[in-house]
């Protein structure tokens, strides 16, 4: 298989993967909600929710966007794994983004040499 084509797939992983478990753990499972729901799923999506084109059409300079937003995701998902109740929120935080970060560096030096 093409390497682009699994860096590609990995971030799409990693975007998709963020999105539902945002939706899904705030609409759904969160034990304790300190803010109204719509605003904390609003605030988690608007993010990713703006990379959702351009990765989807291999942009480079989304693909870079992508590498930084996933880092603040990363930050979050090491904050949120510190409170026993959402340590599982945490931790799929933290691999989501790694699979966005990694996905997203790799594709964007995939697409830079080709270019």
């Amino acid at each position: 298989m093409n390497r682009l084509v699994w860096w590609r797939n990995l971030t799409l992983i990693g975007l998709w993967g963020l999105m539902s478990l945002i939706i899904v753990w705030n609409v759904w499972l969160a034990p304790i909600q300190l803010v109204p729901r719509w605003l904390e799923v609003s605030l988690l999506l608007a993010p990713l929710l703006l990379l959702v084109r351009g990765i989807w059409q291999g942009n480079t300079k989304t693909l870079v966007y992508a590498v930084l937003v996933s880092l603040l995701y990363l930050m979050l998902g090491i904050w949120i794994a510190i409170d026993p109740p959402e340590r599982v929120y945490g931790y799929a935080l933290i691999a989501f983004s790694i699979c966005l970060y990694a996905g997203g560096f790799m594709s964007a030096k995939v697409l830079g040499k080709k270019a």
